[in-house]
């Protein structure tokens, strides 16, 4: 693992550690609904835009370092994957589309597929909510128990779960220049 896969993983687990922890802390301190919700959002924004620059700053210097790489004096890979490329466009496919459903017509699969994805999709946004509105109710039941600063404590253990789930799972995942 290069030095900066390594250090990209670790900057996307903090961003998601600190997002989750914000998140889940707003409501101790930060009363109204309206503006919550606002600050949500820039916090999610804020999030994708640490990590977009991350990840561009990531294939950047791996772009670098593959620049750099003596490959001892043979033809550059462009121009032999060029010839390649020519004498692939010259030949019939082996597998044509209809074989591979996808041909002009739909297909019974396809149909199903497609409502599996979207039934999936439903079913993770819901889940999402349902989770969401569970975990700010119990914060809420700490809080009229007495316990200070209950949503706080949530969202510092569930930013702590997220940064480390996050980072352990982009361990277990090689990144592209990691698997050449």
């Amino acid at each position: 693992m290069g030095e900066q896969g390594g250090r990209g993983k670790l900057v996307d687990a903090v961003v998601n550690g600190v997002v989750t922890g914000i998140w889940y802390s707003l409501p101790d301190v930060v009363a109204s609904r309206p503006v919550r919700g606002a600050l949500k959002v820039a916090v999610l924004i804020g999030g994708s835009l640490s990590m977009a620059h991350a990840a561009r700053a990531t294939q950047a210097d791996e772009a670098d370092t593959a620049d750099t790489v003596d490959d001892g004096g043979s033809v550059p890979a462009t121009e032999a994957d060029l010839t390649a490329v020519a004498a692939l466009m010259a030949t019939e496919p082996v597998i044509d589309a209809d074989a591979l459903g996808l041909g002009g017509g739909r297909s019974a699969r396809a149909g199903r597929i497609r409502v599996v994805g979207v039934v999936l999709a439903a079913a993770s946004v819901v889940g999402a909510v349902v989770g969401e509105r569970a975990i700010h109710r119990w914060g809420e039941r700490l809080t009229t128990r007495g316990v200070r600063r209950a949503h706080t404590r949530i969202g510092l253990v569930a930013g702590l779960v997220t940064g480390v789930g996050t980072w352990a799972l982009a361990r277990s995942v090689p990144t592209p220049s990691e698997s050449s």
